[in-house]
């Protein structure tokens, strides 16, 4: 059973209080131990000090330690809490007994320490349940491991933005080629920048270049720099270079094509020029390359960003792809290698296990379908290396413990650029990512020197990868990247996203040949034909994938378009990000929401989804993660025209389609009334989602059944008709043609005597969609479905939190809010089997809802569901509602949204399934 946060929050709060208010200190910490579902039996043995239980050093003095989870120490008032903390983190018991939080509290204030990750949690204890994030671990909810940026690579980005902004000002590029030429400036620029500061140039050598050749009014700048540029791609040996003057010849060779051409320098005047020395003064040694493309993105032009897609990534967004899918498996063989024993070697196989695993990481290949300025390759790149360094340091450790002692052994590098493999549709970026991962592997290798005391030179430049520009959708990935099947290969990423609305042509040619086997595919995000492309690029083979996604592809239709297909090439998700804003360090980035989705060929015990609870990351390892990235089957739910379920049909709302003649303001509709009284009988009141939701008064003439004569007494009426003829006959639509022969009506004339109405559009705010009971008096919008002659049971089911969670698991979006759709949600939605008697029950709770409602006189029904004006007594009716609700599906409910998703998931699959059974014997009949 999934642990209950909610009531963890909940429950925590009481507790505190209650300790404090009846003094029941003593009681606290078995009280907390079982919020957090430990056994009667095992707190009870810890109340008694039994010794196999409560393993605490002074137990006499209400400490208690349970192993693998907590120390709890209570002290007195006035005494030391960071000293008393400070001590038990030294202590042999916390070890030994693999505690994960030590506690500390005067009950006044709380130190918890989690030792895994060494953080400590300083609050008030009356505060405690609002920290109840930290102590999820306890419960089973891990926190994953965060990377945070690093403060220099933010500076860098910013000063270079604003460099470049004053460039821009001063400077006119109105043309392809004048833009191509800044964007390579900016490499070159970024080049010298980290030159300097990592040993390929002398110290400063650049900064004092500018700063002691160059005017204050940067006037000579553009001349020095084009010389500089032009010295830096002639060879030692070059006669030209011997003839160029001492301060620029003595820059050394760099070659790799960086300074090859000759462009136009742009014009800097005295700020400029101090911002460039700012920028040269910056540490660059300590800054990441991924941010490159950061500020890439701060002087590329918007309208041609936005079309390209690109996207630059944080390092710490980029962990989350590549730690699971394969960082973690190599870290924690790593970490079980070295703590074998260097004396019992040969019979552990200590060395050969070194040996294979260096091996290993040497041959593995990353591959970037859509690798921008190349971020996540760096990372990815880096990583290794700093793994490589840590396994050469093992061995080294191993030798230095051997009779032979074989220290003067040398150590080379077998992590190769090599094996990196990136494509980019941009060419500009493709050749930033070359430069980057340059410059990472000086990086890496001034480490290596600066550990094992030899490395490879970095001048003159060599080949950086496999990075090509082309467009990675057309080309096939095997012949660019060869997968022989056993090769353990990588490929991660951050695809463009692209919805179906906002799609190129050429995209949209891009797709039709991607999802040349798909009967339909133009409702799928771009992003999903890296995915697929990617799933037929590792299925059946050693390789396994994880790229970054809007949100959108585990949502809604897109979920049954993609992943059965994906799962029919014998692949499954191997680990997943649920929903979190995607953010970088670039200049005014903007966030989307996305998830990570890593798939694999392999079988994996364990699985984790990750989830962002309280601005804090955990895990939570399931069997098998459905495409709704939740435990649970592979089943993906699809749209469908009649309901699984035995309930009523649910239609549209009405569609005017008359230019608005029909309609009528309050004012509008008294006009006609007070000029034509015969009107009256002829208007009813009409509601779209924004009149339902918001209470505002809208009118329409519903002038079905009317006769000629009766509508010739009516001139004002008469004459809008008139109007949507004209307007239906003029239009291009042929079926508006088709209605003029009516022009009276709405293009749907559905006005049952009763209906329950579903607005299509709400907020995401909302933990219910209002929904509410008409009579014929009413018409509907098709802005809103409707149920005719829906009951009160109906209205119970579908305003329960169980529709409602479906409804967020299966509906689409329109922007972030909630899109209802009755193929999607309403259609697939798993009614419970229930009694007549458990219905009724139902029908009665229902009705308190629409009570509770009543009395909250004056609100609107926007009103009245957002959660922080909801009234109280509106809350508990539907809380009384839910639990009934839940309690149909299974006697014991659910404790939270998950559980409760994945049980009408596998009743969906049962409907399907015995749905099916039907069919087929129908068949055979």
């Amino acid at each position: 059973m999934a642990f209950n946060q909610t009531q963890l929050f909940e429950d925590l709060e009481k507790l505190t209080k209650k300790t404090l208010e009846k003094n029941k200190q003593q009681d606290f910490i078995f009280e907390f131990l079982r919020l957090l579902d430990v056994s009667k039996s095992t707190i009870t043995s810890l109340k008694k000090n039994d010794s196999r239980f409560n393993v605490a050093a002074n137990p006499e003095a209400g400490e208690v330690a349970n192993k693998h989870r907590i120390y709890f120490k209570p002290i007195e008032a006035g005494e030391d809490l960071a000293k008393a903390l400070a001590e038990l983190k030294q202590s042999p018991i916390i070890n030994q007994h693999k505690i994960r939080m030590i506690m500390v509290t005067d009950f006044d204030t709380v130190l918890i320490n989690d030792t895994k990750f060494d953080e400590t949690l300083d609050c008030d204890f009356t505060d405690l349940y609002r920290n109840y994030h930290f102590l999820l671990p306890l419960a089973g909810l891990e926190r994953a491991r965060e990377f945070t940026e690093h403060p220099a690579d933010v500076q860098a980005s910013e000063k270079m933005g604003r460099l470049f902004d004053h460039i821009r000002k001063h400077n006119e590029f109105n043309t392809a080629d004048d833009l191509h030429a800044l964007n390579v400036f900016l490499t070159r620029l970024l080049f010298c920048f980290y030159a300097e500061d990592t040993g390929i140039f002398k110290p400063k050598q650049f900064h004092d270049l500018i700063d002691g050749s160059t005017q204050i009014d940067g006037s000579d700048i553009d001349t020095l720099l084009f010389q500089l540029f032009e010295v830096l791609d002639l060879p030692d040996s070059s006669p030209e270079r011997k003839n160029k003057p001492t301060h620029l010849a003595a820059f050394p060779y760099v070659n790799g094509s960086l300074f090859k051409d000759s462009f136009a320098i742009p014009k800097f005047n005295a700020r400029t020029r101090r911002i460039l020395l700012e920028c040269a003064r910056l540490s660059w040694a300590k800054i990441n390359p991924d941010i490159f493309g950061s500020m890439f993105q701060a002087v590329i032009d918007p309208e041609q960003r936005g079309s390209l897609g690109q996207h630059y990534t944080s390092v710490s967004n980029i962990m989350k792809v590549i730690q699971p899918l394969f960082l973690d498996e190599l870290r924690d063989e790593l970490e079980a290698v070295k703590a074998l024993s260097n004396e019992n070697r040969h019979k552990n196989n200590k060395a050969e296990r070194l040996d294979a695993l260096l091996n290993r990481i040497s041959n593995i290949k990353v591959f970037d379908p859509a690798c921008g300025s190349g971020n996540f390759l760096i990372i990815a790149y880096k990583e290794l290396r700093q793994l490589e360094i840590e396994i050469l340091k093992a061995q080294r450790e191993l030798l230095s413990s051997a009779k032979d002692n074989l220290l003067g052994l040398g150590f080379d590098s077998v992590v190769s650029l090599n094996n990196l493999y990136g494509i980019e549709y941009d060419d500009f970026a493709s050749q930033i990512a070359r430069l980057s991962l340059w410059l990472t592997e000086h990086q890496m290798n001034v480490l290596f020197e600066q550990e094992f005391g030899a490395s490879q030179p970095m001048l003159p430049l060599k080949d950086s990868g496999h990075i090509v520009h082309s467009n990675s959708l057309r080309i096939d990935w095997n012949e660019f990247c060869p997968n022989n099947g056993s090769d353990e290969i990588y490929i991660i990423g951050n695809p463009p996203f692209g919805g179906s609305v906002n799609r190129t042509n050429e995209q949209t040619q891009d797709m039709t040949i991607v999802f040349k086997e798909f009967k339909k595919f133009k409702f799928l995000d771009y992003v999903t034909s890296w995915f697929w492309k990617g799933a037929k690029y590792i299925a059946g083979t050693n390789s396994e994938l994880a790229l970054v996604s809007t949100n959108s592809i585990a949502q809604g239709e897109q979920v049954a378009m993609l992943f059965p297909y994906i799962f029919d090439l014998g692949i499954n998700i191997h680990f997943a990000y649920q929903t979190f804003p995607w953010r970088n360090n670039a200049k005014n980035n903007a966030a989307v929401h996305v998830i990570i989705v890593g798939l694999s060929t392999k079988e994996y015990r364990n699985r984790p989804i990750y989830k962002l609870i309280d601005k804090s990351w955990h895990t939570e390892s399931v069997l098998n993660i459905s495409p709704y990235l939740i435990f649970g089957s592979n089943i993906a739910v699809e749209s469908r025209y009649n309901p699984i379920h035995n309930g009523k049909k649910m239609v549209y709302g009405n569609k005017p389609l008359d230019g608005g003649n029909l309609l009528l303001s309050t004012e509008e509709k008294d006009h006609i009334i007070k000029h034509e009284p015969k009107s009256k009988e002829w208007i009813k009141k009409i509601l779209g989602s924004s009149e339902f939701l918001n209470g505002k008064e809208r009118w329409c003439l519903w002038l079905v059944d009317i006769n000629q004569d009766e509508l010739n007494d009516m001139p004002l009426v008469k004459e809008r008709v008139e109007n949507v003829k004209e307007m239906r006959l003029a239009s291009r639509d042929k079926g508006a043609n088709k209605l003029a022969e009516r022009p009276h009506e709405f293009r749907d004339i559905r006005n049952p005597d009763s209906f329950l109405l579903i607005p299509s559009v709400s907020s995401e705010r909302r933990n219910y969609i209002p929904i509410g009971f008409f009579d014929s008096q009413t018409i509907s919008t098709n802005a809103n479905h409707i149920i005719p002659e829906a009951t009160l049971y109906d209205f119970g089911l579908l305003t329960s939190i169980n529709h409602n969670d479906w409804m967020r698991l299966v509906a689409g979006r329109l922007k972030s809010d909630y899109r209802y759709s009755s193929t999607i949600v309403y259609n697939t939605f798993p009614f419970p089997d229930a009694t007549e008697e458990q219905k009724k029950h139902i029908e009665s709770l229902a009705e308190e809802v629409l009570l509770a409602r009543a009395d909250n006189v004056g609100m609107t029904l926007a009103e009245l569901y957002d959660p922080d004006k909801m009234p109280d007594n509106l809350k508990q009716a539907h809380a009384n509602l839910d639990d009934a609700v839940d309690k149909l599906y299974r006697p014991q409910g659910f404790n939270n949204t998950e559980e409760r998703l994945a049980h009408l998931l596998a009743r969906y699959e049962q409907l399907v399934e015995a749905e099916n059974q039907s069919k087929s014997k129908k068949k055979s009949k």
